[in-house]
């Protein structure tokens, strides 16, 4: 009886543990999409590549918004409101390139870079 008790409590840690290395994991690699493409806005003189950068941010910004994130400062706005913040910079930056004025989208897009960095501080 102890020996499968133990066992299932064996079996549920490990399973806890390898969620949590998961989603860590996941929320790594949308952090990396969005710095790898957000490079990419900031170097590129087309368009084309400017709203495909964009579209790659907005795209591993929503998945990341799914992973809620507990910061230090019970003040400090959620994971998913800063999130949201992004997404809709994001958006606003596309649009400006859009339009055709893709120099302006890059002073825009300091914005971007802005929340992204308040995300750091709150939730590393």
């Amino acid at each position: 009886m102890i020996k499968k008790t133990l066992a299932a409590f064996m079996l549920v840690s490990v399973c806890s543990f390898s969620t949590v290395s998961f989603a860590g994991g996941a929320l790594e690699g949308h952090m990396e999409t969005l710095a790898k493409n957000f490079k990419t806005f900031n170097k590129t003189t087309n368009q084309n590549d400017a709203i495909k950068a964009l579209d790659n941010m907005r795209a591993a910004a929503v998945e990341a918004q799914k992973i809620k994130l507990k910061a230090q400062d019970a003040k400090a706005p959620t994971s998913t409101q800063l999130y949201a913040q992004l997404i809709a910079e994001i958006d606003k930056t596309k649009k400006i390139v859009q339009d055709g004025h893709l120099d302006h989208a890059k002073i825009e897009a300091k914005k971007i870079a802005a929340i992204r960095d308040q995300g750091h501080k709150l939730y590393r």
